[in-house]
């Protein structure tokens, strides 16, 4: 009787203590404002790295689609895995969603990422894409209608890349959604297990908090970035399964995943709603690098902007390449003031040169170099977390070069990678 007394009162203490949970709300600020854009740019929000029951997902095209909207995304990727024969009809707008019928497939032993194709003339099953991947991968510049190429996952293990980044690679993975959750799991498993705890109340909080910052995916874009330009992007590897033995559960669920980490690209004239003139200019901002990445379940960063400003007041925005010159800024705002503690932290060539704490920030460039932006914050998080760091906003870089150098068209080696 003592056991099942003892039972029952810790069942009712995890009950109320779920109820508090399912009421908790990890915002930085109240979104009882739409913030605008920033000035002379228009920010468009969007998800990457999707996969539906075509794949390994566990929705079909209609619920995930609705899941998009519910979440009020701009634009969603989906990449399901080595579909080459995807029915582009349903390419286009769904009311005011933009989807786009990317692909993510295998090559050697690594997962690319398909972005923004307009043809499938490099799309013709596994054996025959190999090789048309391979002589993509190899060209500095291809052809448009291919799309970019991004490497997914890049440090997830038994996916990473060996040998010599290929000059055709146009970006990589800083952030997968999925590769965090698997750390969690590796790393701190009772951690874990509160999550798991945590998940039938508030879905939200039990993934955020467990997300840490990637910096073994940071390191590496770094060091890619010392020698060309590589874009960095989140992918949400959106499955809406957990799978246990024979079954799966549709956890996380899509809209949870949606609203958690996405893209935001900085375009200058709006989206016009001609859906192949639009898919045109998110593949555009995503080849310039004109985009951050945030957890936007923290807080609606629209209105922040990075800008790079000459002495005669013109602005680059991020992802841009310039010569150095005396009296060159970079500009960070903030759309308004966290109501918790932040931080704007300007690193230069993967090193912190300034940390800050005001809502626009002014750093004077004193050499060439690659620049880019992170924003963190300090939510207080229910027991057992409390306070502690958790990444907000991450820029593309800005590549400040001396004047006649070139950045691009080097060969980058992963340090201590070997041979494929």
């Amino acid at each position: 009787m003592r056991n099942i007394a003892i039972l029952t009162g810790l069942i009712f203490i995890y009950l109320i203590y779920g109820l508090y949970l399912a009421q908790y709300d990890v915002r930085i600020f109240p979104e009882d404002l739409v913030p605008d854009s920033p000035r002379g740019f228009f920010d468009y929000k969007g998800v990457t790295n999707v996969h539906t029951q075509m794949s390994s997902g566990s929705g079909d095209f209609t619920q995930v689609i609705a899941a998009a909207q519910e979440s009020n995304l701009d634009f969603l990727s989906v990449t399901d895995l080595n579909v080459y024969d995807k029915p582009s009809t349903l390419s286009g707008y769904h009311g005011a969603l933009l989807v786009m019928m990317d692909g993510e497939y295998s090559y050697l032993n690594s997962r690319l990422l398909n972005i923004g194709a307009t043809t499938s003339r490099h799309l013709h099953g596994v054996g025959r894409s190999q090789v048309l991947f391979a002589d993509l991968l190899s060209q500095q510049k291809k052809d448009p209608e291919v799309g970019l190429l991004f490497l997914a996952h890049p440090t997830k293990p038994k996916y990473g890349w060996s040998g010599d980044y290929p000059v055709g690679l146009d970006g990589i993975e800083v952030i997968n959604l999925k590769n965090v959750w698997q750390d969690a799991w590796t790393q701190n498993k009772l951690s874990f297990a509160v999550s798991l705890l945590i998940l039938p109340f508030n879905e939200k909080l039990a993934l955020l908090r467990l997300f840490k910052s990637p910096d073994e995916e940071l390191r590496l874009w770094d060091s890619l970035n010392s020698q060309r330009k590589i874009v960095g992007i989140a992918g949400a590897d959106a499955e809406a399964k957990m799978i246990m033995g024979s079954s799966f559960f549709r956890y996380p669920r899509y809209q949870t995943l949606f609203s958690l980490v996405r893209n935001h690209v900085l375009v200058k004239s709006e989206l016009t709603g001609n859906a192949s003139g639009d898919v045109e200019k998110i593949a555009q901002a995503f080849r310039a690098g004109q985009l951050y990445m945030s957890l936007d379940i923290l807080g609606n960063p629209k209105g922040f902007n990075a800008v790079l400003r000459r002495p005669n007041g013109t602005v680059f925005p991020i992802g841009s390449k310039l010569s150095f010159e005396k009296g060159l800024s970079l500009e960070v705002n903030l759309p308004r003031k966290p109501e918790v503690p932040f931080d704007i932290v300007i690193y230069k060539n993967g090193e912190r040169m300034l940390t800050s704490n005001s809502q626009t920030t002014q750093y004077f460039i004193n050499s060439p170099g690659v620049y880019r932006v992170m924003i963190r914050v300090i939510p207080t998080l229910p027991l057992p977390d409390g306070k502690k760091w958790i990444p907000w906003i991450y820029t593309n870089p800005f590549y400040v070069e001396e004047s006649g150098s070139k950045l691009s068209g080097m060969r980058t080696t992963k340090p201590g990678a070997g041979g494929s």
